[in-house]
C-alpha cells in the first residue's frame, strides 16, 4: 500500500517537473514557434550614407530587441507630407516618421501626427520646443545643427567682439546673410519680429542691424559667398560662419580650425536659431497595441550609440544631451556645439516667428542687393508680415 502511494506521488512529481520545464522553455517573441514580433514601419527622408547608417542601426536594434522588426521606407522630401496624408486617409501609413522640422510641422497641420509616444527627457530645450504644438510634444528631436564662427588657427585668432571681428580682424564670410545664420547677432543687438504679439519688422532695432549689414557688405568685411566654406578650407578667408556639423568636413580636409558660438562675440546676448533639425514622430493612425514596441524603437534610436553612427555618416549632430557626455564628444567641435545648443532660441512649433523669418530674409536680401533702401525694405516687410499673420489667424 505504502509503495503504491509513493509511486503515485513520484509520478505526480514527474508531471509537475515536465510542466515547469515546458513553460520555462516556451519560445519567446521573435524565436521559432514563439509569438510574432511587432513590425514597426518607419518612413524617412534620409539619403546616401545617412540612409545606409539608418538601415544598419535598424537591423542592430531588431537584433537587440527580437520582439520588434523595423521596416524602413524612403519617401522623397518634396512628396513627404502629401504622400503621408493620402496614405493615412486610406487607412495606411507607418508607425514612425523621420523627417526635418518643416515637414513635421506640415504633418501636424494636416492632422497626420499623433502625440509623441516616447517621452525623452534628454533633448536640448530649443530642439524639443520646435516640435511642441499647444504645449503638447508631437515629435522627438533626433539630429540638428547650429551656426558657429570658425577661424583658421594658422591665420587668425578668436575675436573678442563683433566690432573686433569687423574692424581689426577683417570680417567674415557667410553662405547667406539671413536670419538663420545671424539670428544671435541680430536679436542680441535689439532685433525683434514681434512687439506684444504684433509684427514689428520695421522696428528701429531691425533697421539699425540691416544698416550695419549693408555697411559691412560695402566695406567687404561681410562677404556673402555660396562657396564660403570652400574658401575657408582653402585659406582664402580666415573666418566663416557655418554649421557645427561642417567641422567633420573640415577635419577630412585637414584644415586647421577653431570655433566659438556666435554669442561669444555679443557678451552672451542673443539667441541663435537651430539649423536643419530631424525629428522622430508618430502616425495618427498607429494602433495602441504597438505603443510599447514603438517606444522600444524610439528609445533605441535616441541612444548615443545610434546617434553617433548617424553623425559619422551624415552632416548633423545629436539633438540629445546624453551624447555630449561620451568620451568622443569631449573634443573637436562638440564642446562648442553643446554650448550653442544649450543656449539656442526656443520657439514652439506654432510660434508666429516661423512665418516671419522668410519675410525678414526677403527684406535683408532686397536691401543688400541694392533693390531697396533698408527703411523701404523693412516697411514693405512690415506690410507683408501683417498679411501673413492675418492669414494665419483666419486659417
Amino acid at each position: 500500500m505504502i509503495s503504491r502511494i509513493l509511486k503515485r506521488r513520484f509520478f505526480c512529481l514527474l508531471i509537475v517537473v515536465f510542466l515547469v520545464a515546458g513553460c520555462a522553455g516556451a519560445p519567446q517573441t521573435g524565436q521559432p514557434g514563439g509569438p510574432a514580433p511587432a513590425v514597426i514601419e518607419v518612413w524617412h527622408s534620409l539619403l546616401g550614407a545617412q540612409a545606409d547608417a539608418l538601415q544598419a542601426q535598424a537591423q542592430a536594434i531588431s537584433q537587440a530587441h527580437p520582439e520588434v522588426v523595423i521596416k524602413l521606407k524612403y519617401i522623397p522630401e518634396q512628396n513627404f507630407a502629401a504622400f503621408s496624408y493620402q496614405a493615412e486617409a486610406g487607412g495606411e501609413g507607418p508607425e514612425i516618421f523621420i523627417a526635418r522640422r518643416e515637414i513635421i510641422r506640415q504633418l501636424y497641420q494636416q492632422g497626420t501626427l499623433g502625440k509623441a509616444v516616447y517621452k525623452d527627457q534628454g533633448s536640448f530645450p530649443a530642439a524639443l520646443a520646435g516640435f511642441r504644438f499647444g504645449e503638447t510634444e508631437y515629435a522627438l528631436p533626433w539630429l540638428t545643427d547650429v551656426p558657429l564662427l570658425y577661424f583658421r588657427t594658422d591665420k587668425a585668432s578668436v575675436p573678442s567682439t563683433i566690432a573686433d571681428l569687423f574692424s581689426s580682424q577683417g570680417g567674415v564670410s557667410v553662405t547667406a546673410a539671413d536670419t538663420a545664420t545671424l539670428s544671435a547677432w541680430w536679436n542680441g543687438q535689439g532685433g525683434k519680429l514681434l512687439n506684444a504679439e504684433n509684427p514689428s519688422l520695421d522696428d528701429p532695432g531691425n533697421l539699425a542691424f540691416l544698416q550695419q549689414l549693408l555697411s559691412w557688405q560695402s566695406s567687404q568685411t561681410l562677404r556673402i559667398d555660396p562657396q564660403a566654406l570652400k574658401a575657408f578650407a582653402e585659406g582664402q578667408t580666415p573666418y566663416v560662419i557655418a554649421g557645427a556639423s561642417q567641422a567633420i568636413l573640415l577635419n577630412q580636409q585637414n584644415v586647421p580650425w577653431g570655433s566659438v558660438p556666435l554669442t561669444d562675440l555679443t557678451g552672451g546676448q542673443g539667441k541663435q536659431l537651430l539649423g536643419l533639425t530631424l525629428g522622430i514622430a508618430n502616425s495618427a493612425i498607429m494602433s495602441d497595441e504597438l505603443s510599447q514596441p514603438i517606444q522600444t524603437v524610439e528609445k533605441a534610436l535616441l541612444t548615443p550609440e545610434v546617434e553617433g553612427a548617424l553623425v559619422k555618416a551624415g552632416s548633423l549632430l545629436p539633438a540629445n544631451m546624453a551624447y555630449y557626455q561620451s568620451s568622443e564628444a569631449q573634443k573637436g567641435v562638440f564642446p562648442q556645439a553643446y554650448m550653442a545648443f544649450s543656449k539656442a532660441w526656443s520657439l514652439e512649433g506654432n510660434a508666429p516667428e516661423w512665418k516671419l523669418f522668410s519675410v525678414q530674409d526677403a527684406a535683408w536680401s532686397s536691401a543688400l542687393a541694392g533693390n531697396a533702401s533698408p527703411q523701404d525694405a523693412l516697411t514693405n516687410a512690415q506690410a507683408q508680415a501683417i498679411k501673413v499673420l492675418a492669414n494665419k489667424a483666419s486659417s
